[in-house]
Order: structure tokens, then C-alpha cells, then sequence
């Protein structure tokens, strides 16, 4: 798990997820003491994992204070399952956007790069609503290819046979 936080989100990240799997749940103040990191930055990165499935919270209200303290710990799913979930998440925007790039012709400014569909460069005279240049068909072929390249490696990696199948 650690080594995910590290690839997913950095050093920072890696730190904290350690410092969780050792202690199995902390505070962001407590991390930040351990650390010598702006509790700020525990803050962002603990969200950050969250947000990646690496992490779980729960809040308890101090009754001193009245704030909620959150207290993280590691997430329970194995890092296979995240891989998938991340994985399907991924294809799913992917496949969204060659659809997209499939769909249409598109118009690009030379001078400040904006893209148009073609209904808008016609709603626009064909003219940069940014800087007013002429707009040039754009050939989105490179960006077809470089989606579909990353479409088949993904649906070709599968996180979840080894576990599936109880091989390493």
C-alpha cells in the first residue's frame, strides 16, 4: 500500500500511508508531529488518498472544543481491487473522450490554440473568440491514436488475475 501512495500521490503521501500501517490510525495533528510536516499538507495529501481509496476516516467530536477530529487509517480493500476500480474509472473517461475526438470535426486558432467544434467555429465565423484569428481544421488523428493506444493497454491489464486466481 505504501508503495501505491508513492506512485499515485508522492513521498508525502508514502510517509503518511507508513506511518498509518504502523500505527493503524492517526490524527492529521498526530501526523504532523511525527512527520515535522505543515499539518496543512497532511490535510491535502490525507484527502488526496482518500480520494484514491488508499485511506478511510472516521469524525468524532471533541467535546472540549467542539470540532471534529478525524482519525485515518489504511483502507481494508486489497490493492488489487483499488488497481481495478482506478482502472475501469480510467477506460471509462478514455472511451468518453475518443468518443468526443470521433465525433466531429474540429478547428483550431494558431495563435492562442483554442479548439472549436464545428458548429462553434460556424457560430463564430470561423474566428478565434479569444484573440479573433482565423481558425485551421484541426487533424485530432494523432490524439484518436494516442486514446486508442492507452484504451487497449489498459483493457488489457487486468490487476485483478492474480488475486482472482490466487497466483502471485
Amino acid at each position: 500500500m505504501v508503495k501505491l501512495a508513492y506512485k499515485v500521490l508522492g513521498r508525502t503521501a508514502a510517509e503518511i500511508m507508513k506511518v498509518l500501517i504502523e500505527r493503524g490510525e492517526a490524527t492529521d495533528e498526530e501526523l504532523k508531529d511525527i512527520l515535522g510536516i505543515d499539518e496543512a499538507e497532511v490535510r491535502k495529501v490525507l484527502h488526496s488518498l482518500f480520494e484514491a481509496q488508499l485511506v478511510r476516516y472516521r469524525r468524532v467530536r471533541d467535546s472540549k472544543q467542539g470540532w471534529y477530529v478525524y482519525y485515518w487509517r489504511p483502507t481494508e480493500e486489497a490493492v488489487e481491487i483499488i488497481l481495478e476500480d482506478r482502472r475501469r474509472r480510467a477506460l471509462s473517461v478514455l472511451k468518453r473522450r475518443l468518443e468526443y475526438e470521433k465525433s466531429g470535426n474540429y478547428y483550431i486558432c494558431p495563435s492562442c490554440g483554442q479548439k472549436y467544434t464545428f458548429d462553434q467555429a460556424m457560430d463564430l465565423m470561423f474566428r478565434c473568440s479569444e484573440c479573433g484569428a482565423l481558425l485551421e481544421a484541426y487533424d485530432n488523428t494523432p490524439v484518436i491514436a494516442i486514446l486508442e493506444d492507452w484504451i487497449a493497454k489498459l483493457e488489457s491489464f487486468n490487476p485483478l488475475k492474480g488475486y482472482l486466481l490466487g497466483e502471485d
